[in-house]
């Protein structure tokens, strides 16, 4: 359940308060104070008291980094990927590279029919696991990815 905040510096804020309404910032999100998403919020604070979630979140960045690693052994494939925590990011060579790349639609149909849900901007396929996921889900996912290789 989607929950918008809006975060500023004190500076950005001071630059902002005024009781000049053209002054205001305009700016705010679908989902601000929904009640079921701010419900759905509590229920996770929840859970970050009562489970270990960060060290759930720490093994899941390190099978990340482990999984990334299979891209560097491919030959005759120079494939980039990034990582920070547990967010990870492989670009697939293409000559029209890019997030405008039509190397996503074909990604995206790919992935489906390996039951992954991914969105690929271009030729850049983005892997953000929920927390929630297991380590075969994620492991799952990465092979679609390293199967998809052939698609560029």
């Amino acid at each position: 359940m989607a929950l918008g905040a809006t975060l500023a510096s004190e500076e950005i804020f001071r630059g902002f308060w005024s009781r000049d309404r053209s002054r205001a910032f305009f700016h705010g999100h679908s989902y601000t104070a929904n009640p079921i998403a701010c419900s759905a919020a509590l229920a996770n604070l929840r859970i970050f008291d009562e489970e270990p979630v960060a060290e759930r979140i720490a093994a899941q960045a390190r099978l990340h980094a482990a999984e990334l690693e299979r891209f560097s052994r491919i030959r005759g494939r120079p494939v980039a990927t990034r990582r920070t925590g547990t967010i990870a990011a492989i670009e697939i060579p293409r000559g029209d590279a890019g997030y405008l790349s039509r190397l996503g639609r074909r990604l995206s149909r790919f992935y489906l029919s390996r039951s992954v849900l991914l969105r690929p901007l271009g030729n850049v396929v983005y892997l953000i696991a929920p927390y929630c996921s297991t380590p075969k889900e994620i492991r799952h996912a990465y092979d679609a990815i390293e199967e998809s290789l052939d698609l560029a």
